[in-house]
């Protein structure tokens, strides 16, 4: 573990100073959620399997796209800065690709849209072709060999939802994300974060022109789904559709806004980074509530000995740093 720490750090420095030669800045909250390390052959991926299992826990190895990708979370994590970084996403080289050996980008979730981090480094060099996703897209800043990327959804959220097979298939086969993809949909809430609890729905977050354009979306993609209802919600300056796919629940939250910058957005994103911090005994806590009966911002704020109301208090916390957010657990 020692050798691969000395690696990621010299790694995360030469990003960094690629990244201060551009005036590339990342906000102090944002949250660095994975390394990625590239190998050079199926050999040597299983080679590091072996090494990565005698300090990390395999979180999960999928086939994608016919090649294997292993991704582990370290008992010990990397520091570097201010950050901390657990996860580490070991894929196998795509059949014919030379390869470098080595650790060759990291990834960030921002509380930025990909427009506004396009606007925000107008000299950085972007590869957009992540961006066709239609589950948690990605935009990258190219660093010549190296490179980082931003997405919406932490790696270990998304294999925290690919996990509960029933709700990640149903969120496939509906093709609601797809039938959204112009509306920004962000998909957040307790599945991504593990708090789910019986009677949770799947949240998606969307951004539309006005709220009668919602209305239009919804009843010409979700109209035909059981249990399909919409309401208005005057005090959110918003519109919801419910409906239910395969027997599990969705809810779509309209606003005329930014996906990111809206409120469910920003308080899914310090509860994903406060239980990076706080790990497995905060989770517990908060999931002792939810299944006692707390709504999630509730449940953080009691768990966490806030006072005043739970969204407001999320909310004051979402822009702290990630030491910031360790002294509040303290």
């Amino acid at each position: 573990m020692n050798e691969f720490n000395i690696a990621a750090q010299d790694f995360l420095q030469r990003v960094f100073n690629k990244l201060d030669a551009q005036n590339i800045q990342l906000d102090k909250h944002w949250f660095i959620d994975h390394l990625c390390y590239r190998v050079s052959s199926l050999e040597n991926y299983n080679v590091f399997k072996t090494q990565f299992a005698s300090f990390a826990e395999l979180l999960i190895e999928s086939d994608v796209n016919g090649r294997p990708i292993a991704t582990y979370k370290f008992a010990e994590p990397i520091r570097f800065r201010d950050w901390s970084i657990q996860v580490v996403e070991l894929p196998a080289p795509k059949p014919g690709k030379v390869t470098v050996e080595g650790f060759e980008h990291f990834e960030v979730v921002a509380d930025s849209g990909f427009d506004e981090i396009k606007a925000r480094y107008p000299k950085a060099v972007f590869s957009e072709s992540g961006l066709k996703k239609d589950f948690n897209p990605e935009l990258e800043i190219s660093l010549d060999e190296l490179a980082i990327k931003f997405h919406p959804l932490s790696l270990e959220s998304v294999i925290r939802l690919e996990k509960n097979e029933a709700v990640y298939a149903a969120v496939k086969s509906s093709g609601v994300l797809k039938a959204l993809k112009v509306h920004q949909p962000l998909l957040v809430g307790t599945y991504p974060l593990g708090m789910n609890v019986s009677g949770s729905d799947v949240d998606v977050l969307i951004n539309v022109p006005d709220l009668t354009a919602a209305e239009t979306l919804f009843r010409k993609n979700f109209s035909g789904f059981e249990n399909f209802k919409i309401e208005t919600h005057a005090q959110y300056a918003a519109v919801t559709a419910s409906f239910d796919f395969q027997g599990v629940p969705f809810e779509v939250f309209a606003q005329v806004k930014d996906t990111a910058k809206q409120n469910a957005n920003l308080h899914f994103l310090v509860e994903e980074r406060l239980l990076h911090v706080g790990g497995s005994s905060l989770a517990e806590k908060i999931l002792a509530l939810r299944k006692a009966g707390d709504k999630t911002e509730p449940a953080f704020a009691r768990a966490l000995g806030l006072s005043g109301n739970p969204y407001d208090e999320l909310l004051r916390l979402q822009t702290l740093s990630e030491s910031e957010l360790r002294q509040l657990l303290k």
